[in-house]
């Protein structure tokens, strides 16, 4: 299984439905807020 990271602004209703039908998929990826922690240019 391929590791999964979403970057996610829970007040989108657009990322919390792609959250909500990665996790109903019976995946566990891993969230970043990225309102709170940007990526950098490189990521």
């Amino acid at each position: 299984m391929q590791n999964i990271t979403i970057y996610h602004n829970p007040n989108c209703g657009t990322s919390r439905n792609t959250l909500a039908l990665i996790k109903h998929q019976g995946i566990e990826p891993s969230v970043i807020h990225y309102l709170d922690n940007p990526p950098d240019e490189t990521t």
